[in-house]
């Protein structure tokens, strides 16, 4: 899931020029669970920019339950044909999900003017519904088979592929000592696995092409290409 945190609402309001028509969207996925872009938080900025004089005409939470607003198709649906008499009207939108989420109804309103209500902080794993953290930094190229499925890309303060820097004390990164050595967990990790060999063996540098952006991924009849500015890459997606 992709974490967001609202933008303050001092910054948003600079957003809009004098008489703008705004309607929000939200989205009941990933915002939803950082508590940035749900229903409660949707229905609550339409309240505080319209105390603050901003004319907000509508707002939703595209459904159904859970389905994420980078759905174009979903999206798309429903903001034409379930709040389109709203949409119509607007000058612009403020979205409250990650950017996915902000270019999906740029898209789905035809290009129409969009604004940004949320920061967009990283992928993560939801732990419970009060912590998200980061295991993975989406490069492209994963090699956690040999790291005991922990990334030293993301888990290492300096993303080192081949074993810590030697400053870590007490298990403790230099950089910031309220953090663990990334590869000190991967250590402990291979410990606990009983592969410990691993670590001997020696990681090639990255092909950081594969984390150009902007990347896309086609998905065809019986196979998957991954587009990048190494070049397109093409799988079987089954035997």
């Amino acid at each position: 899931m992709h974490a967001t945190i609202q933008k303050p609402v001092e910054e948003i309001l600079g957003y809009f020029k004098p008489g703008e028509r705004v309607f929000i969207v939200g989205c009941d996925n990933c915002a939803a669970k950082c508590h940035s872009g749900g229903i409660p938080e949707t229905e609550e900025m339409a309240g505080r920019l319209k105390s603050r004089g901003v004319d907000v005409i509508g707002w939703c939470v595209p459904q159904p339950k859970g389905v994420s607003l980078c759905k174009l198709a979903n999206t798309a649906r429903v903001l034409q044909e379930e709040y389109g008499k709203e949409t119509g009207q607007a000058d612009s939108f403020l979205v409250l999900a990650c950017g996915q989420g902000f270019h999906t109804v740029m898209d789905a309103t035809g290009g129409s003017m969009v604004h940004p209500g949320c920061d967009t902080i990283f992928g993560g794993e939801t732990v419970s519904d009060t912590f998200i953290t980061e295991y993975c930094s989406l490069c492209g190229e994963c090699i956690v088979e040999y790291t005991g499925g922990l990334c030293p890309v993301t888990l290492c303060a300096k993303s080192l592929l081949n074993g810590p820097c030697g400053g870590a004390k007490d298990g403790k990164c230099e950089v910031d000592k309220t953090r663990d050595c990334g590869w000190q967990l991967i250590y402990e990790r291979l410990k606990a696995l009983g592969r410990l060999e691993e670590l001997s063996a020696y990681k090639e540098p990255k092909n950081y092409s594969r984390w150009s952006r902007p990347r896309s991924l086609t998905i065809g009849e019986g196979e998957v290409t991954f587009k990048s500015l190494s070049g397109e890459h093409t799988v079987a997606s089954h035997d």
